[in-house]
């Protein structure tokens, strides 16, 4: 089997390193699986490895009990006590009690390593008590980066891509990104199954497959009993609403269900890794928005899904909210870990997409796809930068074109989409 490098496998390393049960939570076939079999195939000789994929009955059973799985390793002539060993559960939340049978391990046992996954965090919260504090490191993987995405296509392409900077490269190079894999990403997304196949008909019918599988063994286990096409429903409104305040009152009219349970399935959207709500981003509560999120969604793919629609992306009406759905979701794959990400609004309508804050800096990103012949700076950059002076950069995420000025003594970078995470790795 073809594996392609994730940029997740170089943090798992560093987290077992700093001596953590690690676990890896993120949607269904995002390549958690593949994942943990290439961090296997890398682990040093002298360890012995493990795996358990807990769908299987047999695998369950075993896991379910500290003695049993004590007693799997050793009938497979290994003891605990004197040699290193390496445990790897896939889906572990349906172990009854992980905690425990993890606290053990990692307690009595400083020999066992664990490296587990689950497909939420809803049930990663559920499983994983406050008595594991200290012992663990929570890691989600994505669907594919844009960068991912590059390689998975062409590992020669791939190469080339890795040695750009996110400025001084030429628009006509930038253009060919756009046209032979953004279109694609965009319109496919960045499921790895989805990826690897280059027929349409079959990237769609595996979309599909993908969230038939999520509704039918996530969702069914989350609502049980529970309005299934009202979800279903909702999921399809915020699709076409990419980009946009979230309104939960009129969802709930629209939807003609409570206000509790709309709020009820958006947190399971988000906590299964399906869209992810922005924050607003205010030090004034009388000139700027303070409460409604803005909705994105972690793959592009299950929008147009949702949407049914497939068609050119040149000519897609929802182009804008599109391509600042990829932007979000490659500042939440590449943002330092102490750095958050929210929006700014004020009430007489003046935006800015994205602000980076973290390290004593704030870092204003504004998406213009649109082509530049000169830089033009928007007016709600300027504007940002009168009220907050202690901003030193901003972010004009372009669709070719690359630059970079100064003004009011702050520096602006014009950057394209399809680098825009080179800038990102850098902070």
């Amino acid at each position: 089997m073809r594996y392609v490098h994730r940029i997740l496998l170089d943090k798992l390393e560093v987290g077992f390193k700093s001596n953590r049960i690690i676990i890896v939570v993120g949607s269904r076939q995002v390549g958690k699986t593949t994942l943990m079999n290439m961090f296997r195939n890398g682990i040093p000789e002298d360890y012995k490895s493990f795996y358990f994929n807990l769908e299987d009955i047999n695998s369950l059973d075993v896991c379910q009990d500290i003695n049993k799985l004590k007693a799997y390793l050793s009938n497979n002539s290994v003891n605990i006590e004197e040699q290193k060993v390496f445990l790897i559960i896939d889906e572990f939340q349906y172990i009854d009690n992980a905690t425990k049978l993890f606290k053990i391990f990692y307690d009595l046992y400083p020999n066992v390593k664990i490296l587990a996954s689950g497909s939420s965090s809803i049930e990663a919260q559920k499983h994983l008590k406050e008595s594991l504090a200290g012992r663990k490191r929570i890691y989600n993987l994505y669907p594919l980066n844009f960068a991912e995405f590059v390689r998975f296509k062409s590992e020669s392409e791939f190469d080339r891509y890795k040695k750009l900077g996110f400025l001084g490269v030429s628009s006509v190079f930038i253009e060919t990104y756009n046209r032979d894999f953004l279109k694609d990403y965009l319109t496919f997304g960045g499921y790895p199954k989805v990826a690897l196949l280059d027929n349409n008909i079959e990237r769609i019918e595996e979309l599909l497959d993908i969230y038939n599988s999520y509704v039918q063994k996530d969702i069914k286990s989350l609502i049980k009993g529970e309005n299934i096409s009202a979800y279903n429903n909702l999921l399809k409104i915020l699709s076409s609403q990419v980009g946009n305040l979230l309104n939960v009152h009129e969802l709930s009219n629209t939807l003609r269900i409570g206000r509790r349970i709309v709020e009820k399935y958006l947190s399971i959207l988000e906590q299964t890794f399906i869209i992810k709500l922005l924050p607003p981003f205010s030090s004034n509560r009388r000139t700027e928005i303070v409460k409604m999120p803005k909705i994105y969604f972690m793959d592009s793919g299950l929008v147009n899904s949702s949407l049914g629609n497939f068609g050119e992306f040149d000519y897609r009406p929802n182009i804008g909210s599109i391509t600042e759905n990829f932007v979000f979701c490659e500042i939440i794959k590449y943002k330092p870990v102490y750095y958050d990400v929210k929006y700014w609004r004020t009430k007489n309508g003046t935006e800015i997409d994205f602000i980076l804050s973290g390290n004593d800096e704030l870092i204003p990103i504004k998406v213009k796809w649109k082509r530049f012949t000169k830089p033009v700076v928007p007016k709600s950059i300027v504007a940002f930068f009168n009220k907050y002076r202690n901003t030193k950069k901003a972010v004009i995420v372009t669709k070719a074109y690359c630059d970079q000025i100064k003004l009011q003594g702050k520096y602006i970078y014009f950057i394209p989409a399809v680098l825009l995470s080179k800038f990102l790795s850098k902070k």
